[in-house]
């Protein structure tokens, strides 16, 4: 079946060129709107597979508007064009959904490769990566430490894979300082090089490590924190997920913005908590805030992170207090957590042989399959309760 196309005005150029250049791409005869809140009208009734877009003729109330429509899956790509590539204006538009900007009137070859460079997008979506937040509504529970040995799992237990590795924390993430990075570029820096954003800049702004994992840091400057909107993070994360097998997010811990979109964007969520009250507690309104937000529950993973038998709370009583399944349970070893900080290294490339190392792979294994060794025992919600839950979160003590 050919695909659909929405052309605004006259935003196109020449329609000799634009049919031309369309028909080789698979797409029928484009349809007219001749304003945007006439496109706009159309978007909200029907789905086409590609809008093209005057830019200089919208005003933000419009962006915004096509924003919205782009979030509801109306148009599967946006091309927009202006007669001046005028870098705020590019970076307006590419905050509300647009995808590709050519200067107007378009030029029949530059016009071509941008619509090849989206079919080429569209054709990879089969084989789009899978994104893993790792979140908690609570800090100093090892969200980062967590964030940064899944995806040297990942990278383990998959050798030919890319695997990366972004810090959503401005000013105070701790990525860069878990493996010791020095490096030359930084979330931060994607910000002014949207308009331009492709799989080759995106992998010249990254950082490798020793294992083969990808990361980009987060800024240190926080005069980012308004300018690293959800528009740019979701534009950032489309471009992670079509180039990289696994992409680990690190998100911080207050539901800002970019935070939820990273929360939507991803295929599963990682909940850190431990077996404490506190952290429990904070586990629970995080799962009844994606309740509301609604996110299915298989979405939702409960990491028990600094596990040891013989706690206060088991495993059991989580999963009684939080009403939801404990998916893994990560053992706590102090030393050896520690001294991989120390060293700006992930845990198994410190200890190969230790359980915290052997866990991290696991859990890489269950997420996103692949060898995670053999496995040391059961790992999810066991044990005997504690009697003081019952007044803690009205759950009747277990004799």
């Amino acid at each position: 079946m050919e695909q659909r196309v929405l052309v605004v005005g006259g935003a196109a150029g020449p329609e000799e060129n634009v049919r031309t250049v369309l028909q080789r791409f698979g797409f029928s005869d484009p349809e007219r709107a001749a304003t945007l809140f006439e496109a706009l009208g159309l978007l909200r009734v029907d789905h086409y597979d590609l809008l093209i877009v005057p830019l200089q003729e919208m005003d933000v109330v419009q962006m915004a508007s096509l924003d919205r429509e782009v979030r509801k899956g109306q148009a599967t790509f946006i091309i927009g064009t202006a007669p001046v590539a005028d870098p705020d204006l590019i970076l307006r538009a590419m905050r509300s959904g647009v995808h590709e900007f050519v200067l107007f009137p378009p030029d029949r070859e530059e016009f071509a490769a941008a619509v090849d460079r989206l079919m080429r997008r569209m054709q990879s979506e089969a084989q789009r990566g899978k994104v893993f937040a790792i979140y908690s509504g609570k800090g100093g529970v090892g969200c980062t430490t967590i964030a940064v040995n899944l995806s040297d799992g990942f990278a383990r237990n998959h050798p030919t894979a890319r695997v990366a590795l972004a810090d959503l924390v401005v000013a105070g993430g701790d990525v860069r300082v878990l493996l010791n990075l020095k490096p030359a570029y930084d979330m931060g820096d994607l910000v002014t090089k949207l308009d331009r954003l492709d799989t080759d800049l995106l992998r010249s702004l990254l950082t490798a490590t020793s294992r083969g994992v990808w990361a980009l840091p987060g800024p240190d400057d926080p005069e980012y924190d308004n300018k690293l909107d959800g528009n740019v993070i979701g534009n950032i994360l489309e471009h992670f997920r079509h180039d990289f097998a696994f992409t680990v997010l690190d998100c911080e811990h207050h539901l800002s913005e970019r935070t939820l979109t990273a929360l939507d964007a991803a295929d599963r969520i990682l909940l850190i908590t431990e077996l404490t009250v506190p952290a429990l507690r904070s586990t629970k309104r995080s799962l009844a805030l994606c309740g509301r937000l609604g996110y299915p529950d298989e979405k939702m993973c409960v990491v028990v992170n600094r596990y040891q038998s013989g706690e206060v709370l088991s495993l059991a009583d989580a999963g009684e207090v939080l009403k939801h399944e404990i998916f893994w349970k990560i053992p706590n070893d102090y030393r050896a957590a520690a001294s991989a900080m120390a060293k700006g290294v992930p845990i198994a490339e410190h200890e190969t042989d230790s359980k915290l190392a052997a866990s991290y792979k696991q859990l890489a294994a269950k997420l996103g399959g692949g060898s995670g060794g053999r496995s040391t025992g059961e790992n999810g919600a066991r044990g005997t309760g504690a009697q003081r839950l019952g007044r803690l979160f009205g759950i009747k003590s277990r004799g």
